[in-house]
């Protein structure tokens, strides 16, 4: 019995730090002219690096850097891919 109380109230105090390190970053879903989510389209993430995550609604994911007044395409180890295309915010 001791061992399920230590492991339940382990998996708890884990699952709040899981919980807390995403509640840093925003989560923006696109809507239709009346507000409904669309969650047939394409999410996205924004961290607190300034890292933009694209998830299609099977789970892939593309990722962006915003650096200055460009956003760059960034691969899955993190590194910036300044030969692909990218964009400039106005």
């Amino acid at each position: 019995m001791k061992f399920l109380s230590k492991f339940s109230i382990t998996l708890l105090l884990s699952a709040l730090l899981a919980l807390s390190a995403h509640a840093d970053e925003k989560r923006i879903y696109q809507t239709d002219s009346l507000g409904n989510i669309q969650f047939h389209k394409p999410s996205f993430t924004i961290q607190k690096d300034g890292r933009i995550i694209e998830t299609d609604p099977i789970g892939n994911k593309q990722q962006f850097q915003i650096k200055g007044d460009k956003v760059y395409p960034v691969d899955s180890a993190g590194n910036t891919q300044y030969n692909k295309p990218h964009f400039k915010a106005k």
